[in-house]
């Protein structure tokens, strides 16, 4: 291995371990995925690659190597893949389909390379290996159409922000990498990355620089960033407990959702002191929430009212409660004031009305309950877009907003009814 470019890191050693000690954690219900997250330098593609050859070279398999962009994953590991070859001498050109993109071993054996941004490509085939490089810049009806009939999944990031890849984590499928790990990095980039603590951090361990400081926890320790243009970056978390002690009405705001969530939040105000305390009763889709009911529950759910109907009543929504909702499905209102909750209707949302909650919720003392997942997930990733020069811009981006929304909708709500 002396005479070999490429040799194993501490980055390959332990990702071999984590696949190999994981595997025989799952059970049958469970798709077998393994996430790798870590930081700059790290060498985690180049460790994965390496193990990917070393499997396909020994036992024939269907191997796909996608990301979010076919352009950038041939400047990546593409070229990578090819560079690992040729180091083994096992390269062949014959067997190197330039055009496809394919790396052809033999029928049935080889390793292609896809970029999800193309409709519909390489969705339902079957295959042993599937690794995502970059999991973070794609979406999860990408992921699970990628996905869908691999034997394995492996997918890497850097951590940025949260994204639905961190949902996947289990107790025995997880690592976090940095470069410490890689004992084959340059002497300059390990200089690079030592900068970013120098320039974020004091001598004595505090911060005095926010946008270094958050690249040293992302590309330095590997750890979940601070999105860039985030939001929300004040909201507070309290008990369950706390939330039910506050002496204040419940309402509750509502963001339909079939396949995306299904956003129910109970808020309560405090109109004396600006406080708006929420706690979260569903982030799940209606195609979840059926998905995971009893066949005697999906037997009677449409004579019932349907999910929707369903949903509002096992979560002991009271009938008399105000239920603030989207809009955008006024069939969904009636349905439930057809069945008793004659106090839901919808939130108006004129022109320039998403950047009007916004600003109320910022001048708002807001609170959520330490079990409030999606709340907690959303307003970490909840952002403002940015222009075509990628300057954050005074738009919000249409995502992370299945529960911000009903939030909104409640706190622009309570705006009138209080202060009439």
């Amino acid at each position: 291995m002396d005479s070999f470019k490429y040799k194993p890191t501490t980055a390959f050693w332990r990702i071999q371990k984590l696949i190999r000690d994981g595997l025989p954690k799952f059970n049958d219900n469970q798709q077998k995925v393994f996430i790798v997250q870590g930081g700059q330098g790290a060498g985690k593609t180049i460790a994965i690659l390496m193990l990917i050859i070393d499997y396909i070279e020994r036992i024939k398999s269907e191997v796909t190597i996608c990301s979010a962009e076919l352009s950038k994953l041939k400047d990546t590991a593409l070229n990578d893949y090819i560079k690992i070859l040729q180091d083994y001498n096992l390269f062949n050109e014959k067997r190197f389909n330039k055009t496809e993109s394919v790396y052809q071993y033999a029928a049935g054996h080889f390793t292609e390379f896809l970029g999800l941004d193309k409709k519909d490509v390489g969705k339902g085939r079957r295959r042993k290996i599937v690794y995502i490089n970059e999991g973070n810049k794609i979406n999860l009806q990408q992921y699970t159409d990628i996905t869908a009939r691999a034997d394995l999944v492996i997918m890497d990031f850097n951590p940025d922000g949260y994204f639905f890849g961190h949902d996947l984590i289990t107790d025995f499928n997880f690592i976090n990498l940095t470069y410490l790990d890689n004992e084959f990095l340059s002497p300059n980039e390990i200089r690079n990355i030592l900068s970013y603590y120098e320039k974020g951090y004091n001598a004595d361990g505090t911060e005095k620089n926010s946008f270094w400081a958050n690249k040293w926890r992302v590309y330095g320790l590997g750890e979940v960033g601070s999105i860039e243009g985030r939001v929300f970056g004040d909201w507070r978390k309290n008990t369950y407990t706390d939330f039910q002690a506050q002496p204040f009405t419940s309402f509750y705001g509502v963001d339909w959702g079939k396949n995306h969530k299904f956003g129910i939040v109970e808020m309560k105000y405090d109109p004396y002191k600006n406080i708006l305390y929420c706690h979260q009763r569903n982030w799940l889709s209606e195609n979840e929430l059926l998905s995971r009911m009893s066949a005697t529950e999906l037997s009677k759910i449409n004579e019932n009212g349907g999910v929707i109907i369903h949903t509002f009543r096992k979560l002991g929504i009271p009938k008399e409660a105000y239920l603030v909702c989207d809009s955008a499905n006024p069939d969904n209102i009636r349905l439930a004031r057809d069945y008793g909750w004659e106090y839901a209707f919808g939130i108006d949302k004129p022109k320039g009305s998403v950047m009007a909650g916004i600003t109320l919720l910022h001048s708002t003392t807001v609170f959520y309950t330490d079990v409030s997942d999606g709340i907690d997930f959303e307003q970490k990733n909840y952002s403002y877009a940015k222009d075509r020069l990628g300057i954050v811009d005074d738009e919000v981006i249409k995502m992370f907003d299945d529960v911000i929304d009903p939030i909104r909708y409640g706190r622009r709500w309570a705006e009138k009814h209080f202060n009439a």
